[in-house]
């Protein structure tokens, strides 16, 4: 039950937070621009709420799969922010530096980022990976079976909509004939097509499938779906449920012989330590 309501407070905060830390960005440049005299608690106020507006955006236009070390950067600026709004301590400059700005990073950072994920009997190193059902482009059911006789990785993405997955993706999918070379089938699921991976499997040397689990079956299956884990205001989502981001590899005869199940979504599986790991133990 408490996990429930986590997981439904976590769908309502990204978004109204973003809209809210933009108004107070738009006020306090307002208030500096049109101030008779410099205002250290506005300009802290600005400082504080700003960073995070612009990171966002940043996720969608750069390839920031490794965004953790820019976390820093908006807790960083956060703190700023708020040291200078406290030495006035003006009521709104104050609000926006504290509550929106060091309050609001930090919830993000340490609280919305983890995926509250126990641990999963089902994905067992040792284990055979249970039978699960996709779909191809066209509507078609692949059945896991389909898959033994062939050393496989699975990599489970959130959606389109995420743009650290849509990263992760480009990213495997331009590791592709790394796998292949190492005698490993590459396959790419998500809730929902995604023109942008079918337009990259197109491309010359992309050696990797990407399917879909419309109905999230597989991953209820599996134990990895994510109630309630889309973001309120993201409509061109079909469902308000996804699945929790997931590496899990097999080997021929379907056993689990390696897992990448991340506890924050911001440190998703990536396609690098997975094959350094294959070099090492997991042939």
């Amino acid at each position: 039950m408490i996990e429930a309501i986590q997981a439904l407070a976590k769908r309502f905060f990204v978004i109204p937070y973003l809209i809210l830390c933009g108004m107070a960005s738009i006020h306090a440049a307002w208030q500096l621009w049109t101030a008779d005299t410099f205002s250290v608690p506005w300009l802290g106020a600005y400082i504080a709420v700003t960073p995070v507006l612009v990171f966002v955006p940043l996720l969608y236009l750069l390839p920031l799969v490794y965004a953790t070390p820019y976390i820093f950067v908006q807790l960083g600026a956060a703190m700023l922010g708020a040291l200078l709004v406290v030495i006035e301590l003006e009521p709104l400059p104050t609000l926006y530096g504290l509550v929106l700005g060091l309050g609001g990073v930090f919830t993000y950072v340490f609280w919305y980022s983890f995926l509250d994920r126990g641990d999963n009997p089902l994905l067992r190193i040792g284990r055979p990976l249970p039978g699960f059902t996709l779909s191809d482009a066209e509507g078609r059911d692949v059945h896991s079976t389909a898959f033994l006789g062939k050393k496989t990785v699975f990599v489970f993405y959130r959606g389109s909509w995420c743009p650290l997955c849509r990263t992760q993706l480009r990213d495997f999918l331009h590791s592709s004939a790394e796998f292949a070379e190492k005698g490993v089938q590459l396959v790419l699921v998500g809730p929902q097509p995604s023109a942008m991976g079918t337009r990259l499997l197109s491309e010359h040397g992309v050696q990797a499938q990407i399917l879909f689990d419309r109905d999230l079956s597989a991953a209820r299956t599996l134990g990895i779906e994510h109630r309630n884990g889309v973001p309120f205001g993201v409509w061109w989502s079909e469902s308000p449920n996804t699945v929790l981001p997931s590496l899990l590899y097999v080997d021929e005869s379907g056993v689990i012989r390696y897992t990448d199940l991340p506890e924050n979504f911001r440190a998703g599986p990536r396609p690098g330590p997975f094959l350094k790991a294959l070099e090492g133990c997991c042939q």
